[in-house]
């Protein structure tokens, strides 16, 4: 009988300051190890939106760690990219072909007239903390919404309303 999957959902800022990388790597590794040791390497799964910053680095640390990796995006990948410039595009393709899945996250709310980009990362949000099985959030720890309710806190508030475990990385 095959065991099921661990799923560990990343949310976390976008922009990391360049001084906290090395110090935000060590801990994202040794959260991933901590893991590894209560799972096996093959039955854990990261959720990442790929998003700049903490998405993408948790990502590919992931892969480093041998983890699988779904991506759950908030829209098409070709809109996405767009968002993304230089390298991060390059990394995001790279990220892309590397993964086990890749999805567009279909809204789980009623999608407003006119919606913005914010409503469909608050969707990929919502996606992450409902599916994973404990939350990674590489966040400042500011609990402070956003107008389009898309940001690191509003994942970590849904992941606590749905009961799911949160381990904060601090920037």
């Amino acid at each position: 009988m095959a065991k099921a999957p661990y799923i560990i959902g990343i949310t976390g800022h976008r922009y990391l300051p360049p001084d906290h990388i090395p110090f935000l790597k060590l801990e994202i590794q040794g959260f991933y190890q901590e893991i590894v040791l209560r799972h096996k390497a093959e039955s854990i799964t990261v959720f990442s939106s790929l998003a700049e910053g903490a998405d993408n680095l948790c990502a590919k640390l992931a892969l480093d760690t041998g983890l699988r990796l779904v991506i759950p995006l908030p829209m098409n990948a070709l809109e996405y990219r767009e968002s993304f410039s230089g390298t991060t595009a390059v990394e995001f393709d790279c990220l892309l072909s590397l993964a086990d899945q890749v999805f567009v996250v279909q809204p789980e709310e009623m999608i407003p007239p006119n919606p913005q980009q914010g409503f469909y990362f608050r969707q990929a949000g919502i996606y992450v903390a409902k599916h994973c099985d404990i939350l990674l959030a590489v966040w400042d720890g500011i609990e402070q919404d956003t107008p389009d309710g898309a940001g690191t806190w509003e994942t970590v508030k849904l992941a606590r309303e749905y009961g799911k475990p949160i381990y904060q990385v601090a920037i």
